[in-house]
Formats: C-alpha cells, sequence, structure tokens
C-alpha cells in the first residue's frame, strides 16, 4: 500500500510544480493576463458600487467607462469591454477590494479562492492528514482549477463552498450556508440544492435559502435595487448571446459548446443532450436511493452533471467533476485504488489542455464529464442491486 501512496505523492508533487510554473509563466508573461481575467470585471463593478454608481451596473457604457480607468485600452477585446456577468452581490462583497491595484486584489482573491477549494477538497478526502492533503493538492493542481486560477474565476470559492456544503453532511445550518453563499456564481449551485430536495434535507435547504436572502438584500443596500432587478435578464441575454465579448462557445465543456464544435443545430443538440443528462442524473438518485452511499453518489453525480447542463460552462467548471470523483472515491473504499489511479490518469490526461488547442481541450473536458456521471450511474444501479430489501421497506413507509 505504501508503493502506490508514494507514487501518488511523486505525481502530485510534480503536477504541483507544472501548475505553480506553468500559472507564475501565464501571470508574469506579456500576455496582461490579470487585466482580461474574470476577476478584472469582478473588480471593475466593485468600483462601479463603491464610486455609488450600482444603478447603472449592468449598462455597457458604465462598465466601459470603469473598465478603461482601471486597464486603460486593451486591443484583444475587440468585441468591446469584457463584461461583468457575474450577480451584484459579488461586487458588494468585493469592494473592499476596490480601492487596491488591480494585481493586488487578484493575487488577495485568488490566493482566498484555491483556500477555499483547498479545505473543501480537504474535508471532502478519506483518510488521515496526509492522504487528505494529497488529496487536496491534486484538486489544486488540475487542470481546469489552473485555469480558474488565471483567471481570477469566482468557480473557485464556490467549487470549494459547494464541497463544504457536501463535507457537512447532515449538519444541515452549515451544509445551508455553504451552499446559500455559492450563490456568487448562482449557475453552478441548482442540482445541488435539487439533491437536497430530493434527499429531504430541508433545514440545509432553509438556511440556503435565507444565506441567499441576506446577500439579496447586501446588494439592495451596497449596489442598488436596480442592479438586482436588472441583474436576471443582464445575465441571460449575455451568456445566450455567442458573439459577446468573452463568450466563446466553441470551447466550452457543455453540450451548448460540443453542439458548435460539431456545427449542428445549437438549441436542439443542449435541449436534448441536456435532458439525456438529467435522466442519467434521475437514474443514478433513483438506484442509490436505499442505499447508505445515497449521500455520497447524490452529491458526486450532481456536481459531475452541473457543467454539462449550464448554458456557460467554461474549463474551470470542470473543478466540481474532480470534487465528484473525490467523492465517489471515498465512499467506494471497495473500489478506491480503481477509481483513484483512473482520477489520477484523468489528471495527467486533462493537462494536455496546456498544448491542445482550446476547441479539443473543450472535447476531453466534455468526454471526461460525461464519461463520469455515466460510472456513477452504473455504480448508483450495482448498490441497486446490494440493497433491494430497503427498497421495498423504504416504498411501504
Amino acid at each position: 500500500m505504501r508503493s502506490p501512496i508514494r507514487r501518488a505523492g511523486a505525481y502530485t508533487l510534480l503536477a504541483a510544480i507544472v501548475a505553480v510554473g506553468f500559472a507564475a509563466a501565464i501571470l508574469g508573461g506579456p500576455f496582461r493576463a490579470v487585466e482580461r481575467s474574470d476577476y478584472m470585471t469582478y473588480q471593475t463593478a466593485a468600483i462601479i458600487v463603491r464610486n455609488g454608481d450600482g444603478d447603472c451596473l449592468y449598462t455597457v457604457e458604465c462598465q466601459a467607462a470603469a473598465q478603461l480607468a482601471l486597464i486603460g485600452e486593451e486591443p484583444s477585446f475587440t468585441a468591446g469591454a469584457l463584461p461583468f456577468n457575474s450577480p451584484p452581490w459579488l461586487a458588494g462583497l468585493l469592494v473592499p477590494l476596490a480601492g487596491l491595484s488591480l494585481a493586488t486584489a487578484f493575487a488577495i482573491f485568488t490566493f482566498l479562492s484555491l483556500l477555499l477549494l483547498g479545505w473543501g477538497a480537504y474535508r471532502l478526502a478519506w483518510g488521515g492528514p496526509a492522504t487528505r492533503l494529497l488529496v487536496a493538492a491534486l484538486v489544486l493542481s488540475a487542470w481546469p482549477t489552473v485555469m480558474a486560477a488565471i483567471r481570477g474565476q469566482s468557480s473557485l470559492a464556490v467549487a470549494g463552498l459547494l464541497a463544504l456544503s457536501v463535507a457537512a453532511g447532515t449538519t444541515q445550518l452549515g451544509s445551508g450556508a455553504a451552499a446559500g453563499l455559492s450563490a456568487i456564481k448562482p449557475t453552478l449551485f441548482p442540482l445541488w440544492l435539487a439533491w437536497l430536495a430530493v434527499a429531504g434535507r430541508w433545514r440545509a435547504l432553509l438556511v440556503a435559502a435565507l444565506t441567499i436572502t441576506a446577500l439579496v438584500l447586501l446588494a439592495n443596500l451596497v449596489a442598488s435595487p436596480g442592479a438586482v432587478l436588472d441583474y436576471p435578464g443582464y445575465l441571460f441575454g449575455s451568456v445566450a448571446d455567442s458573439n459577446a465579448a468573452g463568450v466563446h462557445v466553441e470551447q466550452m465543456m457543455n453540450w451548448r459548446g460540443a453542439a458548435s464544435r460539431l456545427g449542428i443545430d445549437g438549441i436542439a443538440t443542449t435541449a436534448v443532450g441536456t435532458l439525456v443528462t438529467l435522466g442519467i442524473l434521475g437514474a443514478a438518485w433513483w438506484w442509490a436511493r436505499s442505499s447508505p452511499r445515497a449521500p455520497a453518489i447524490g452529491a458526486a453525480s450532481a456536481l459531475a452533471a452541473t457543467p454539462l447542463v449550464i448554458t456557460h460552462a467554461n474549463q474551470h467548471e470542470a473543478i466540481l467533476v474532480a470534487l465528484s470523483v473525490v467523492i465517489a472515491v471515498g465512499a467506494f473504499e471497495e473500489l478506491r485504488p480503481t477509481l483513484a489511479r483512473a482520477a489520477i490518469g484523468a489528471h495527467s490526461f486533462l493537462w494536455l489542455g496546456a498544448i491542445l488547442p482550446a476547441e479539443l481541450g473543450g472535447w476531453a473536458l466534455f468526454v471526461v464529464a460525461l464519461g463520469w456521471l455515466v460510472v456513477l450511474a452504473v455504480l448508483a444501479r450495482r448498490e441497486a442491486a446490494r440493497y433491494p430489501r430497503q427498497v421495498a421497506v423504504q416504498t411501504g413507509t
């Protein structure tokens, strides 16, 4: 047993060196990565809110003016300023960073987000502290995580919050609060909330709803009621527009991206693919319902399916798939060596994204996420065969 762990440790060390080196090269190179990052749009929004202009937070003119003042002319934004598509409560939470330089604020936000993700992965992992640290390091050195860090993406923090919500288990106060806070990127938590409902975790859902309400109230106070009302329409309009600045459908890891790469009807393919994905997810939940592993299978499949069905899913959304793998490997102790080897193999395979065209990287992430969801459904079916009596008992009650 010691030899596999040592090999995993050696691979993790190598992956961490590659991850840090790659991120440092991009962020410190001539690419103006910080100026072109997603965090830059968060900083722009925080400055707008700090200046008392929250009513125009989602207008192109207001964003473009604040962005120009922050980073100057950016030739790569040929379609216009990079838009702020996040909720107004994220802008409100980041107001304390608005007075710092962009580079300093970017570093603080990204470091805290990585810390949150690492802690969430550590809590999800199994075994002693050394094994948990190894798992957390693997999650932090994964290709999607590194891409999110380079972009200063809020997906890092949200993935960490969802991991903590899962890890809280039956502690419904902590689970619900973490789930509610993940509304700083509200596209990533609906399937997890759906699983909480299926599992009857009503207290956690209530706490999540109260936490989201608090975030909305914060946005009303710090930004403006107008910004809160403008956000839904602006979000759906900007995300649905394939020609908007910062939207690269052909690179996405979801069904929409797959349709774009195949050159077929995006709406029909996305609708059918989403239904297929939700069908696999529903089957996994149904088959696992009588198993003591139902909470793990439910959570893992919810996180794995999320990037496939949301409208806007770039490379960094695959962090949720990595966390899904951690949950399942921890739950299936008898399959742990096999699943762990497969996970490390996928970890190294996805690092080909550093040299592959972005479209091929999108295919790789799509195939890995969909394949893993199918594996979870197979494992759930296996559990259904092992616990048939419990199904009858639960139906009777």
